[in-house]
Order: C-alpha cells, then structure tokens, then sequence
C-alpha cells in the first residue's frame, strides 16, 4: 500500500500537488489522517482535539484551540480532502493514498503480524486494527519506536496473554501524546511516565476499580474520554490535574463527600465532574467563605439529586453564613435537600418560594424530601413550608432546632403529596392535620401525640416524654397499620374520651384501628392499664403485640385472648403483671416470649393447649412456673421449632429429659431446680 507505483498519467501527483498548496498547518492536519484505515468515519470534533493535543493547531489571539482544529476540518472540507457522508466525514480513497505517500515515514498502520516488521523507524503515528493475527511478541516489540506521538489500538488488551503490554508501553514510549485504545483490564501505573499525554480514549466498557494513583501526575492531560467504562473511586491527589477539558466516564459513586476544609483539593471534585454523583455531601462548611461557595457553581450541577450541607464547629466568625448559604444554592431541579448544624437564624431566599425580582430561581416546586437538623439557632420555617412553595413535598424531618418556635403543622393538610414527617425536639407543636401523610414519627415535639387527625397514615411512633395520658377519641387514624409508643415517661393510661368532649367529636373521630397489625409500647414506666386500647373492637385485626418495659402496668389475664389474628406476643421487663386465672392466648399464636412478666404462680399449663401453631417460645425469669407436662410438646405443641427457657427459679420439670427430642432448637439455662437434664442444654445453636 505504502509504495505506490506511479505513471505519469496517475491521477496521485495531481492530487499530491493540491496538497502542496495547502497551507502548513492544513498539511500536517490531513498527512495526519493517514494513520486512519480507509473508509474510517471521522468525527470532525474528535479529529479536531486529537490535532490540538498533537500541537498542530496555532494559536490565534484569544480563540480557544478547540474552535480553531474545527476550522481548520471546515477548511478541508471545503477543498474536498473529506466528503460528508450520513452526517459524518470520509476521505475518498485516492486521497487516503495520497495521504499515506506523503506522511509514508511518520504514519503507519498494522493490520496483522507481517506489517511490523515495514514499520518506519521513525514512525510517529501508528495504528493497530482489530482484524488480524498480531500476538503479544508483535506488540511488546513496538517499544523500540521511541518517537510516536500517537497510538491507536484498535485491538482489545483486555486478556490476561495482551494487558502487561500497556505497561510496557507506557514505560518505553514516554514521548506519546494520544492514546485510543479499544478496552484493557487496567490502566498501569506506568501511564504516569507519560508527562506530555494529552489525550486518552478507552472506547469500549471496561470495569475498573479505580484510576491509577499516577494519573494524578499528568498535567498535560487534557482530554479522557472512557464513556463506558465504570470507575469505582478516584485516586487522591486528583486536583492535582491541572489542564483538564473533557473528562467523561462513568464514576460510581453512590454517595460522594467533600470536605470544605480541604478547599483546593477537594473543589476540581465538583468543578470537573458534573456527572460525577448524584448524591452530593459537603461538610465543615464553616471553613469556607461566600467566594469559595459560589465558586462550586452548584446551580448548574443538572445531575444533582440530593444535596446534603453540613456545618461543624470549625468555623471563622468572618464569615456570614447566611451568605455561604446563600451561595450553595443547588440547582432548581433538586429533589432532595438536607440542612445540618446550620448556624444560621433565617433560610436564604434559594429557599423561598416568593416572587421577587431580580431573585434567582429557588429550589421550592422540585424538593420532595427535606430536612433540617441541628440548626440551634434558626427560628422559623413558615416562610419556606407552605403549601404553595413546596407543592412536591414527601418527607420532612425536623430534628434538634430548639430555637424553632413553631413547625406550622395547619398548613399541612393542604400538602397534597406529604408521606412522610419526623419531627424531634420541638417543643411547641400542639396540633397535626395531615390527610395525605403516611408515616409520622415524632420525639418530644409538644403534645402533638394528644390531636392527631391523619386519615392516610399507616404508620405512627412517637417519644412524648410530657404526655401524661391519650385519649383515643382524639385520634382519627382509620388505616393505622403499626403503632410505637416508646419512652412516654410521663404516660399512665391510654383510654376512652371523656364524655364531656361532645357528640360530633366523638362521631367524627370513633378512637378504633380496624387495620392496625403491629402494636409496640415500650419504656412506658408509669402506664398502668391498656385495657381500653387492648379491646377486640379497638384492635380487631391486631397480629403483633409487644410490651417492654412498662414496669406498673397490670393487665387481665383474659386480654389476649380477643385477638384471633394475633400471631407475635411479646412482653418483657412488666414486673408488676399479675395472672390469678393464668393466661388466655389465641390458637393463632406463632411466637410467644415472657421476660419478667410478673407472678405465675396461678399460671396453668393448660393456656398453652391450643397453641397448635406456636413455633417459637421463650420464657425468661418466670416466677411462680413449677411444671410443664411432657405430654404437652408432642401433643399440642406439635409446630414448634425453637425453645428457650431461661432464669426460671420455680422450674421442676419439664415432663422429662426425652420430652423435648422433637424440637429443633433448645437452649435451656439457669434454672436450679430443674434436675432431669443437664444445664446448659443447647441444640440446634450454632
């Protein structure tokens, strides 16, 4: 291909001679495409950035490079050195041969194992196509050319025979200034050798780790292009790179976080990789002034779904954080949105949903989910949640602001998509009307658990250490599915309404559950009776029970037995519960567990009979248990699995030591006085 035999009627020193007009920069812009195989379709801005890495694009006042190579390809064109065709450009084959003849000692291309011995000695632009028989050797010798500024590898060094080769490569050619290379197991270490790389391209999906730590050495790299390939983190020192254009590839990276007080390193992060996360945190913002925020540019991070800013107690009383805040303004797209340890006593205007002129767009009509912790000394949110700034709104979370003086709950019936609320430590909230909402958490925030009005929640848990009682004629919560009533130390009765409260209350709110499956009262030490909550028509459909810690709280022994559905019972740490009938329990029963639950001593083995589908059972400190028939575990208890009796002192037997043979999993402990087996039983328990 290369020596062309030429008469003198040959149409190539016509055309050689139309190449000998073009001006010198034109010449060494299209002998360059000789590198390229025939019928290859250029991209006139790919071409154009690999001539600016190559150094032949001159420079022209203030124009950037990149415009002046794309003008340099319309040039070109227009002198018909490339033809457009199906939106892309070619070079007719003639030309293509002329190409080759005129740059036939610094441009070459290897097509299989023969070629490499034609290669130029001083080639400077090679190529290596997929097709063809080329072998490691073949490759390992291309080393010995040490002046090529271009390598094309077309041929996949994805293998475990051909990927040491680009380590070997980029240890001996250190003058290369573009590399394309179709796909590789790794990029090496080695590439930090190449301190006058401009260009790299990885054209197929590849899967990496990481970046080479060396990269970060390259300060001529430009351009790196590897759109398919995953990269699972950065390497340190990255800011260090200091001329990059373009860097595109795919970064996984879940959750990304910026530390502030690392301004320099840390900034290339965010200014360089817009697609970089969609999850973005920055935190010691209080290291960093309004230049530094803005800076960051956040506005125009398109990608970005969740922004989470974070203050601490590194800060400089220079600077007004209200205007850091101000200049972190995220991009008006953003569906997520999470203040903590703001300084701050007022939002800024990105927050607000007032018109304004002049005011840039504010985040409110796409936030869907919000929250706002730890900011001490900020006093207000009614400018921010209304209705009508945050239409989209799903969740919010309030946590920990104890000068916030009110959260105004009466706007939030008209919050058409509201789901989710968690509200912590705000005193001042007395009331809740949510209709949309679906789950409510609440912890020492006034006495809102006292008037709640939620006709869509389905779930509910709330730590109100100043309740003192609830009445559940107040509660209007038809599709309750699960309720936690944790560490109300103040709690001592949830019962019926007075009857003063009127008719109409009593009508529009009927205090039952009828959807309600899971019940949780926990760490409740002064509650003294359920017996109005734990009725049949209050909790018809009930299926889990758990009571912890509520240590004055007594119940009849006939209670549980109302519950047909009822599958998990667990009560635990109740000392003061008393069983003078032993206790009545549902044939639905699947798990059973008694920890310190009171006296036993009436208790009969009999409550256990119909419990044909208990499959799990524990008893822990159970005074007053002397006996349980051994007839009992094969007869009734016929699907139980796991057994764990422990800390029974009044326990004598159990009906025998071959009793239990037919249970998987048994681990008996600290019971003195159960002499018919050896202490500590433990089968089944790895």
């Amino acid at each position: 291909m290369w020596q062309l035999r030429q008469k003198e009627n040959d149409i190539l020193p016509a055309l050689r001679l139309s190449y000998m007009y073009l001006p010198f920069h034109l010449k060494r812009c299209f002998s360059f495409c000789a590198v390229y195989p025939k019928d290859y379709n250029f991209e006139k801005a790919s071409l154009a950035e690999i001539w600016v890495a190559e150094g032949f694009v001159e420079p022209q006042g203030n124009i950037p490079l990149q415009h002046i190579g794309d003008q340099y390809f319309e040039d070109l064109l227009n002198l018909s050195f490339f033809q457009k065709l199906h939106g892309k450009y070619v070079i007719h084959d003639l030309m293509h041969d002329m190409a080759q003849l005129v740059s036939k000692e610094e441009c070459f291309i290897v097509k299989n194992a023969s070629d490499i011995e034609m290669v130029p000695q001083n080639v400077r632009h090679l190529s290596i196509l997929r097709s063809g028989d080329v072998n490691f050797s073949n490759l390992w010798s291309l080393c010995k050319h040490t002046k090529l500024r271009t390598l094309l590898c077309n041929k996949s060094l994805g293998s475990e025979t051909l990927h040491p080769v680009m380590d070997h490569w980029f240890s001996g050619l250190q003058h290369l200034r573009v590399i394309f290379c179709a796909s590789t197991k790794r990029l090496p270490e080695s590439i930090g050798n190449l301190k006058h790389l401009r260009y790299l391209e990885i054209s197929r999906g590849c899967h990496f780790d990481s970046f080479p730590s060396s990269l970060c050495s390259l300060y001529n790299l430009q351009i790196l292009y590897a759109r398919k390939c995953k990269f699972g983190r950065l390497p340190r020192g990255v800011s260090k790179l200091i001329n990059p254009k373009k860097f595109e590839f795919e970064l996984h990276i879940p959750k990304m976080e910026v530390d502030a007080a690392k301004w320099g390193e840390q900034i290339w992060f965010i200014n360089n990789l817009n697609q970089i996360t969609r999850d973005l945190t920055i935190y010691n913002l209080g290291a960093i002034s309004k230049d530094d925020s803005a800076e960051m540019g956040l506005g125009k991070k398109k990608y970005l779904n969740s922004l989470t800013l974070r203050w601490s107690e590194l800060r400089y009383p220079e600077h007004n954080e209200v205007e850091v805040l101000q200049a972190l303004q995220p991009p008006t797209n953003i569906k997520s949105v999470h203040l903590i340890g703001y300084p701050g006593e007022y939002l800024p205007s990105w927050f607000c949903g007032c018109d304004e002129p002049g005011r840039a767009g504010t985040i409110s009509s796409s936030v869907t989910e919000l929250s706002i912790e730890g900011c001490q000394n900020l006093s207000s949110l009614e400018q921010f949640l209304q209705p009508t700034y945050v239409p989209s709104i799903r969740r919010i979370v309030i946590a920990d602001c104890i000068s916030l003086k009110s959260v105004p709950t009466e706007w939030f019936e008209d919050f058409p998509y509201l789901e989710e609320l968690k509200v912590y430590k705000c005193p001042n909230i007395t009331h809740l009307l949510a209709p949309s909402l679906k789950k409510l958490e609440l912890r020492n925030s006034g006495i809102l658990g006292d008037d709640v009005d939620c006709s869509s929640l389905t779930i509910f848990h709330f730590i109100l250490s100043q309740l003192a009682s609830i009445e559940l004629q107040k509660w209007s919560l038809p599709v309750l599915q699960e309720l936690k009533i944790s560490r109300c130390r103040s709690l001592t009765y949830i019962r019926e309404s007075e009857p003063s409260l009127g008719w109409a209350r009593a009508r529009r709110s009927t205090g039952k559950f009828p959807l309600l499956t899971h019940l949780t009262i926990e760490f409740c030490y002064e509650m003294e009776s359920l017996d109005d909550l734990l009725t049949h028509d209050c909790l018809p459909a009930i299926e889990n029970i758990t009571v912890w810690e509520c240590q004055s709280l007594s119940l009849s022994a006939e209670i549980f037995g109302r519950f047909p559905f009822l599958k998990i019972l667990d009560i635990s740490e109740c000392p003061c519960l008393c069983w003078p009938g032993g206790m009545a329990l549902p044939s639905s029963l699947q798990k059973l567990s008694l920890w310190n639950c009171g006296d036993f001593s009436a208790w009969s083995s009999s409550c256990l009979e119909s419990l044909t589908s208990l499959e799990s059972l524990t008893m822990c400190l159970c005074q007053g248990i002397v006996s349980i028939p051994g007839n009992l575990w094969s007869s009734n208890l016929i699907s139980l699995q796991d057994l764990m009796i422990r800390y029974c002192p009044d326990l004598v037997s159990i009906g025998g030591p071959t009793a239990l043979d037919n249970i998987n999993t048994v681990f008996i402990q600290d019971c003195p006085k159960l002499k018919e087996l050896e202490q500590p039983l433990r089968r089944g328990i790895s």
